[in-house]
């Protein structure tokens, strides 16, 4: 796939969105697609350092906004991740809150998945989600977390947070919840 993205992103033909695909056109129209394959692997792999090896060429060459509404949400979402983990919480905002509004209407796993991330750096942030958008992509374990903010509650706030720890750990957002204590 490193190689795929090699020959993707260094394809000296002219890139046209709109244009057909074929043997004239450009390689540059899968590499959006390869881009998020990696991403997924390399997440997967827990080796975030090689997801910025393929960030800043993208986005030095304006290639991180062509593609398909599905590669785009795949990307957000991504980016959206590894800034969470370098405590860029703007950027991660942004990103995962694209990813989540133009994810599609009927994805509603996708959609979870999404703000299993953006709910917490939404609360860091200050801005808490509403009862009724957590249980309807049923992350029931941010409800108490939420109403304890809310109340201004640190003990049951601290209770909720060890209850679920293990999730929160898994997740990877439990230090950035740890934080909105604070």
């Amino acid at each position: 796939l490193q190689e795929s993205f090699s020959r993707t992103y260094n394809d000296r033909k002219e890139y046209h969105p709109d244009a057909p695909l074929g043997s004239e056109g450009s390689k540059k129209a899968g590499v959006l697609a390869i881009v998020n394959e990696l991403f997924s692997i390399y997440f997967s792999l827990n080796t975030l350092r090689l997801c910025k090896n393929l960030v800043r060429p993208m986005e030095a060459k304006k290639l991180h906004d062509k593609g398909t509404m599905g590669e785009l949400v795949t990307y957000k979402y991504y980016t959206g991740r590894l800034a969470l983990f370098e405590d860029q919480y703007g950027d991660a905002e942004r990103n995962l809150e694209y990813a989540f509004e133009n994810c599609h209407v009927r994805a509603t796993k996708n959609k979870r998945i999404i703000l299993r991330y953006l709910v917490p750096v939404k609360l860091y942030l200050g801005r808490l989600p509403s009862a009724t958008l957590l249980q309807k992509y049923g992350l029931s374990e941010f409800g108490p977390l939420v109403d304890s903010m809310r109340k201004g509650d640190l003990r049951t706030f601290n209770d909720s947070l060890v209850r679920f720890q293990d999730k929160f750990i898994r997740q990877g957002t439990y230090l950035l919840l740890e934080k909105c204590k604070a």
